[in-house]
């Protein structure tokens, strides 16, 4: 099953190698520490870096809660990609779940998706009993045109 909600055109990435951070847990709540210390090394300079470790660490937790990632030897993944300058997308694997990934509806606050969902530019979700991804994508905020620095002055 793939669900995709909130979709917006990209624009044009880097055509040069996209910083990436790939990483494994143990599907343990007590990893978030290693978490976002990671990303927040990782997402160095970001102006969404917050954003972005917030929303991977709701999902991640999730996946240690609500998931076979829970079990043990369960584990749960993440990968972040830094469109510097444009977006950041991330994406949290886990070891699958009876859940049906309907992201089409609004979650309900204080549920990690609920946070997702107010950040993210898109987010998504792909997979099913054996693993799910969910995946979401916060974009850099929208520099001022020169121009309009220009004027300001």
């Amino acid at each position: 099953m793939t669900s995709q909600c909130r979709s917006v055109p990209g624009t044009a990435a880097s055509a040069g190698p996209v910083p990436t951070l790939e990483r494994t847990y143990p599907g343990r709540l007590d990893q978030g520490q290693q978490v976002r210390a990671a990303l927040r090394s990782f997402l160095d300079n970001c102006p969404v870096a917050d954003e972005v470790i917030a929303g991977v660490w709701e999902l991640a937790a999730n996946a240690c809660l609500h998931s076979n990632s829970k079990l043990p030897g369960g584990q749960f993944a993440i990968t972040v990609h830094d469109f510097t300058g444009d977006y950041v997308y991330a994406e949290i694997w886990d070891q699958g779940s009876a859940w049906n990934a309907d992201l089409g509806k609004a979650a309900e606050w204080p549920h990690g998706l609920y946070l997702v969902q107010q950040i993210a530019a898109t987010y998504g979700s792909a997979g099913g009993r054996r693993g799910w991804i969910i995946w979401f994508t916060v974009n850099y905020p929208v520099a001022a045109p020169v121009s309009a620095l220009r004027k300001a002055s």
